[in-house]
């Protein structure tokens, strides 16, 4: 009987576990604001400020990169190491860039100014490569898994795609938001694209296939900026649920060797 309750017990402990995992964190890094490093939260838009961004300008971007605590910025003038916790974000090169998007499988960062687009070397995060322009003016960058990088344009209101194997931009279509100084940030596991923008203080969420733009809340900030969504693969919260059913088994193999 005690097998049982146990095997039950372990049961919803590792649906507990599983139903935590593969989920992130998502930055906002605010214009013109060097201490304006935020997370929002992705349920309610709601920003928790965390500390230092090293923005120096406005229309930055943001990127997760190859270690957690850390994400790619620009401050628009320079490459920036942003520390997660808020720590710090010391210069790292000299790449001029309004966008960034970073592909983990290449470990490619790539950037975006004023019309043009290009790849950013991870050894001095200076030297650029050019890549196929988008025909508009790129504001906001996110990688969206496999071959994909997802543009948000501050021009004309359209969100675009970019295949990293063609060198080809498509346009998706019109957000009908007219979005500027934007950031753009995509959560892979959960298919969800969020942007944000200086023309109101709200977080938005894009549609891939169409581009429609849906509300989600509100961060109280109306300034534009960079955003980037790390994914975490496990959430400490189940932590003291694990110990306890640890505990439980082992009093279960107390009482039967009692036996």
């Amino acid at each position: 009987m005690f097998k049982k309750i146990m095997l039950g017990t372990l049961s919803i402990l590792s649906l507990t576990i599983v139903s935590n995992a593969h989920a992130g964190v998502l930055y906002f890094s605010e214009d013109n604001n060097g201490n304006g490093l935020y997370t929002l939260n992705t349920s309610t838009g709601a920003a928790t400020n965390i500390g230092a961004s090293g923005v120096t300008s406005s229309t930055v971007g943001l990127a997760p990169s190859a270690d957690p605590t850390k994400l790619y910025g620009s401050t628009w003038s320079n490459i920036a190491s942003t520390s997660t916790d808020g720590s710090g974000a010391p210069i790292i090169g000299s790449a001029n860039a309004e966008a960034l998007a970073y592909n983990p499988n290449t470990n490619t960062l790539y950037g975006g100014i004023n019309g043009n687009f290009f790849s950013i070397s991870s050894g001095d995060f200076s030297a650029l490569t050019p890549l196929s322009a988008p025909g508009t003016d790129i504001e906001g960058l996110a990688y969206g898994g496999g071959n994909i990088i997802y543009g948000l344009s501050g021009a004309n209101r359209n969100l675009y795609s970019y295949d990293i194997i063609n060198d080809l931009w498509t346009l998706i279509g019109d957000t009908l938001i007219d979005f500027d100084q934007s950031g753009l940030a995509y959560d892979i596991e959960n298919g969800i694209l969020y942007a944000v923008g200086n023309q109101d203080s709200w977080l938005y969420s894009l549609d891939t296939t169409t581009a429609q733009a849906t509300r989600i809340g509100d961060t109280g900030i109306q300034n534009g900026g960079g955003l980037a969504f790390v994914a975490m693969t496990t959430v400490p919260e189940p932590a003291p649920l694990a110990l306890l059913g640890l505990g439980l088994f082992g009093l279960g193999l107390a009482r039967k060797r009692r036996s």
